[in-house]
């Protein structure tokens, strides 16, 4: 959404800004941003236009039929709502590494406790029971 927001800085319309970054992203971004590209260039309204791709680009939907509805240039809003997926993307990282880290105690605990047992409690026994035994 960074690069379409760029685009539309400096450039003179949605559908070509739209076409520019389709252009320059490779794989699967670029092909769907080309679906709303051409969607735009045969005169298909921008809220159809934008339901042509998955929902991940629906920030990007949002913004650019918010700043159309209100007559505002749309890359400040994408911007927005570029800093907003990045912000929720972090925070689901944030998630799945504490979850991960939850996951991995018990698989730990498992394997060096029986390790810890075996190491040094059962050594203590014996000595204490040897000493014990010696001393009766």
């Amino acid at each position: 959404m960074d690069h379409l927001a760029l685009a539309l800085s400096g450039s003179g319309g949605v559908q070509p800004a739209v076409r520019e970054v389709a252009d320059a992203t490779p794989g699967r971004t670029g092909r769907e941003l080309a679906m709303v590209a051409a969607a735009m260039a045969r005169g298909i309204d921008d809220e159809s236009a934008w339901s042509r791709v998955p929902a991940r680009w629906d920030p990007a939907r949002r913004a650019m039929l918010l700043a159309s509805r209100a007559g505002v240039a749309p890359a400040g809003l994408l911007r927005a709502a570029a800093a907003d997926l990045r912000r929720d993307t972090l925070a689901e990282v944030e998630v799945q590494t504490a979850r991960l880290s939850v996951r991995l105690v018990l698989p730990l605990g498992l394997a060096f406790l029986p390790a810890f047992v075996l190491i040094t409690v059962v050594p203590l026994v014996i000595a204490l029971a040897t000493s014990v035994s010696a001393s009766w």
